[in-house]
Formats: structure tokens, sequence, C-alpha cells
């Protein structure tokens, strides 16, 4: 073993200062080191001062909160006063599923926008659709046809599942 470092330090060239510095430099790093990790940091931890602004967090979080549900309010339909029968999931399946084009983009009475039928302008009514996305939409249903499921969305680039999950109880098909 001696033989073989005493060749690699001929080869590498160093003299007996540089061995010297070189050694001097790892017992001061070994020690540096242990003293550290020997040592515990003391915490300057201030409790009031935490609570404080644990307080303005959770203040400001309500308040985005409260921004968010203002502003989906407007995109949420409004439900009816008397609670109809909902449709069976037997009815739901037997009914056939037509492209009726008649139709406009926009169903008055429950507020939807129907992603089949709806224009650039109409899809930019939607949270989180600009034009770029609505002009997506629009082309991804010239080149497929219509959706046939509301997460088909999730093919036309750039909408992804957090972006489907808001709009989602916004459209219809």
């Amino acid at each position: 073993m001696k033989r073989k470092l005493f060749f690699l330090i001929e080869k590498l060239e160093i003299n007996r200062s540089e061995r010297i510095t070189i050694s001097t430099l790892l017992v001061l790093l070994v020690f540096t080191g242990s003293f550290f990790g020997f040592k515990q940091p003391k915490v300057f931890y201030d409790p009031e001062h935490y609570a404080e602004l644990e307080q303005i967090f959770h203040e400001r979080s309500r308040v985005i909160e409260e921004e968010r549900e203002r502003i989906m309010a407007r995109y949420r339909p409004a439900l009816p006063e008397t609670s109809q029968a909902a449709p069976t999931a037997l009815s739901v399946i037997s009914e056939p599923v037509q492209a009726d084009t008649s139709r406009s983009a926009i169903e008055p009475s429950q507020g939807l926008i129907n992603i089949n039928n709806a224009t650039a302008e109409q899809l930019q009514q939607l949270p989180g659709i600009g034009p770029a996305y609505a002009q997506r939409i629009v082309e991804w249903r010239e080149e497929n046809g219509n959706f046939t499921s509301k997460e088909q969305l999730l093919e036309v680039r750039g909408i992804g599942q957090r972006r489907l999950e808001t709009i989602i109880p916004l459209i219809t098909l």
C-alpha cells in the first residue's frame, strides 16, 4: 500500500510542501466537521412572532378563498328551489346521444355552456379559458367531432386535470 501511494504521489508530481498543505487542510476539515456535527445549533424561536405570522396567513387565506368563491359564484348555475327527481342511471344510459346543432351553446335554464356548440367567445366565459384555449377547443372539435365526455377536454393541448376540475361543473355536452 505504501509503495502504491508513493508511486501515485510521484505520478502527480506533488512536492513535500504541497503534501503538508493538503494534509493540514484534511485535518482541519475533519476537525471542523466533527465539531459542527456534535454541536447543536441554537434555535431562536419566538412563539408570539410565529403566532402573529400564522394569524396573518390564515386571514389572507380566508380573503383569497372568499374572493375565489365570489368569482366562482358567477359561473355556478342557480339551483331551483323545488327539487326535482334525479334521473336514474338506467334512464341516462337509455337516452340516445344526438348532436343537436340548433340548440344554443348556453342553455338558459341551467347556465351551462355546451362545449359541442359553443363559439370561442362563449367558451371564454369559463374560468381559466382565454382566447387561446377556446380556439384550441374549437379546433379539436373541428378535427375530431363532438365531445362525447367532459374528460375528453384533457386531450386539448394545455388543459390539465386541475383546469378541467374547475370548469367541469360549468359545461355540458
